[in-house]
């Protein structure tokens, strides 16, 4: 009785096990088969990944997943490894990063603009950084950290 009313709610059978527990078994996860890039040597961090090559392999990955591989190729141009990527293995979307433009100890161009007002200064980058990631560097002049974006071009743009 107990699994009738358990299949009616849930859309599947269940068994009864002992102690009155129900055991339900769900049906198997979809999953996609798919053809995805992978490296055709070891990549260690900070290397370009299109630069030391790739080639494809089959893999079976569940539905819900698929959007934490790389599945094309052009995803990964200007990309570069985080951590280390061996052959044959797919690549996650957490594995890659852009390339640090601003890097920790450095000497960055700080600059900063207002309607008007455009000044610029050099400082020594605390952290390092990709386009469009936040960072701090220190003031050569003053001495001040301040906080700022990774421009493309390499500089630091302050912000208030």
């Amino acid at each position: 009785m107990a699994a009738g009313l358990i299949s009616r709610l849930f859309g599947r059978s269940c068994g009864i096990a002992g102690l009155g527990l129900a055991i339900c078994l769900a049906g198997p996860a979809a999953a996609a088969e798919l053809t995805l890039p992978v490296p055709a040597a070891v990549i260690y961090p900070g290397q370009d990944i299109l630069g030391r090559g790739l080639s494809t392999g089959d893999f079976i990955v569940k539905d819900d997943k698929v959007e934490l591989f790389v599945l094309e190729e052009r995803m990964l141009e200007g990309m570069v490894a985080k951590r280390t990527l061996l052959p044959g293995n797919a690549i996650r979307m957490t594995d890659i990063s852009l390339p640090d433009l601003v890097t920790a100890g450095s000497q960055v161009t700080l600059v900063y603009r207002e309607t008007g007002l455009f000044i610029t200064g050099l400082g020594t980058a605390l952290r390092s950084g990709a386009m469009g990631d936040a960072v701090t560097a220190r003031n050569l002049d003053s001495g001040v950290v301040v906080s700022g974006v990774v421009e493309a071009d390499g500089t630091v743009r302050i912000e208030e």
